[in-house]
């Protein structure tokens, strides 16, 4: 029978590490968000913290052991959920963070952010097959061909090569229900990449972050029907090789 996700056995690895990383992009963007057209409404500002995300029952691992940010100063955690049609769904937990990269001691860090900037995609045969923006503001600079103030992300090729080398990545990447969090992931970019939308077109600077966190928190740049129909055929496709795996 296959085991759970273990997140024990990665909640103390490093995947990344740069040294300069916080001062090379201006104070911390992943931590900061401080970018000069960034006047969100709803999603963090500049220079006010980020959104951490946990995926699939991460944030419930971390909660028992006292691990994250008191409900008491964050408010209660939200969940975002995608009924691809398995037996449960994909669930990402997201929850404000405002200790704007001084998080040592005071909380365990996601796995998106340990990973960040780079999400390896992991295949059905365990192989890492490439590397993607982590961060959905990286993966709209790359969109509108701008450059992300994380200039760790010129380095994808050298991570890429790195984690393709046999053991580079604890073995709990190889387990399958991060393949299809890592695939429906991959599924989401390329819908996202796809996506033109007339609102936006023509738009710049504040402008254009203004709509596009309208137009994103709606669910409007990206086909949320191709996404489930997509991670559906990924999940079988995976199931088929490595038999169930979503208890």
């Amino acid at each position: 029978m296959l085991q759970p996700f273990d997140w024990e056995a990665i909640k103390n690895e490093v995947f990344l590490f740069e040294a300069g990383c916080w001062n090379g992009c201006g104070g911390g963007f992943c931590c900061s968000q401080n970018h000069p057209d960034f006047d969100f409404k709803l999603m963090p500002k500049t220079g006010t913290g980020t959104t951490l995300l946990y995926w699939d029952r991460e944030y419930e691992y971390l909660e028992k052991r006292g691990k994250v940010q008191p409900v008491s100063e964050v408010g209660k955690p939200h969940k975002l959920e995608l009924n691809f049609g398995g037996p449960r769904p994909l669930t990402i937990t997201h929850v404000p963070c405002r200790h704007l990269g001084l998080c040592d001691g005071k909380l365990d860090k996601p796995l998106v952010c340990k990973l960040y900037p780079f999400l390896p995609v992991v295949g059905t045969d365990g192989s890492v097959e490439e590397v993607l923006p982590l961060s959905i503001f990286d993966l709209t600079f790359d969109a509108i061909g701008e450059r992300s103030p994380c200039w760790v992300r010129m380095k994808a090729k050298q991570y890429l090569a790195q984690w393709q080398k046999p053991g580079a990545l604890p073995e709990s990447f190889h387990h399958p229900l991060y393949m299809l969090y890592s695939q429906a992931a991959r599924h989401f970019v390329d819908l996202y990449m796809k996506n033109e939308h007339p609102r936006l077109k023509g738009k710049t600077g504040k402008d254009f972050w203004t709509t596009w966190e309208f137009l994103y928190l709606g669910g409007r740049l990206f086909d949320a029907k191709e996404l489930k129909a997509r991670v559906h055929k990924t999940y079988l496709d995976i199931v088929a090789v490595h038999g169930e795996f979503m208890d």
